[in-house]
């Protein structure tokens, strides 16, 4: 049996004003929909709280990034959900995680939620579980795919409700009712037919789970060892030197503007304490790649750049390292001449430095 949503019932009959969190990948933007913000399944949500609490005030906090998993939300969850103070959040990884380090899944998913309780005990959560054609190859053997099952030990182990829409839609195709070309045109971004199936296990959802009363939340013990619920983003303006510039053109309309150089050899230091440190730049046509050291010994070398530059640009990440021991470190990256042979420069773009 489902947890109920007691704060949402008590904002829709008490408050009269409810604020949604989407907080997820592509899938939850709307990708592959005609109109998302009409079709997408978060869309047909929001809709449905409209429609069917017309005297409510109902608004809609779109936290969701294509291309992205939980390992980025859990330094973004502040930044981008909860300045919206949302009432009910919809978390949707599962699809985006699917290549991650099952402890990585774990510490990021258990850093979510932290981050949100830790602002307002009384927001409530909602784990909703997509779905990839590859992914559906589990469900086939009887089995939750990897990343739903590590997702649903989150949420067991929290008490939070959970939707599997995903299963849903594969039980559409099993059924003979429909295809997956027809729901799935490119094999993960569902058709409008597609995110109806989405909307439609949703809005079941929601009608079975509603209900009054008052539940208190107590944050106890974590599940995870080096759970990352201190994520957040620090602005890369801040590290401003000359031969990098300040650029106020924003990372894709993900961060508001930029720290940007395109001269190889140009440097950048970053001292920080935090047990993580991550770049959230931008993957363009003219991206470039970059050296990095931590500390002195461990280095690396990774770009801005990959295929999906050539058809569009978008806010990108990397996490350089996880596992730092607790204390001060030093960050240094370099401006490589070398790049990839299709990019058309050697641009560093950066938002901001991902720090736990």
């Amino acid at each position: 049996m489902q947890k109920p949503l007691h704060h949402t019932f008590n904002s829709l009959k008490e408050r009269k004003r409810l604020t949604l969190g989407y907080f997820g990948g592509s899938i939850t933007e709307g990708s592959g929909a005609s109109d998302p913000s009409k079709r997408s399944w978060r869309a047909l949500t929001t809709s449905w709280f409209s429609n069917n609490h017309p005297d409510c005030e109902i608004t809609e906090i779109q936290a969701a990034i294509g291309g992205t998993g939980s390992d980025l939300g859990a330094y973004r969850c502040r930044t981008d959900l909860l300045k919206g103070k949302p009432d009910l959040v919809f978390v949707e990884f599962a699809v985006n995680d699917h290549k991650k380090d099952e402890e990585l899944i774990l510490r990021s998913m258990e850093g979510i939620v932290r981050q949100i309780w830790d602002f307002d005990k009384n927001i409530d959560i909602v784990f909703v579980y997509t779905i990839t054609e590859a992914m559906a190859e589990s469900y086939a053997l009887d089995r939750a795919p990897r990343t739903v099952q590590l997702h649903q030990k989150m949420a067991d182990f929290y008490e939070i409700p959970s939707v599997n829409v995903g299963k849903k839609l594969w039980q559409s195709v099993g059924a003979g009712m429909l295809t997956w070309e027809e729901l799935l045109p490119d094999s993960v971004h569902p058709s409008d037919k597609g995110y109806q199936i989405y909307a439609d296990e949703m809005q079941r959802f929601l009608s079975d789970s509603i209900a009054p009363g008052q539940i208190e939340r107590k944050l106890g013990n974590y599940l995870t060892s080096r759970v990352n619920d201190k994520g957040r983003l620090v602005d890369a303006w801040e590290l401003f030197r000359e031969p990098w510039a300040k650029d106020n053109n924003s990372l894709a309309g993900r961060y508001p503007h930029m720290l940007v150089c395109g001269n190889p050899g140009a440097e950048l230091e970053y001292k920080f304490k935090g047990g993580s440190i991550g770049l959230y730049w931008l993957i363009a046509p003219d991206s470039g790649d970059i050296a990095w050291s931590l500390d002195g010994n461990k280095t690396g070398i990774i770009s801005s750049w990959d295929k999906h530059a050539l058809n569009f640009t978008r806010a990108g990440y990397c996490i350089l390292d996880s596992n730092l021991q607790a204390g001060e470190h030093v960050l240094k990256i370099k401006v490589l001449q070398e790049k990839h042979p299709q990019s058309e420069g050697n641009w560093i773009r950066i938002g901001a430095f991902l720090i736990d």
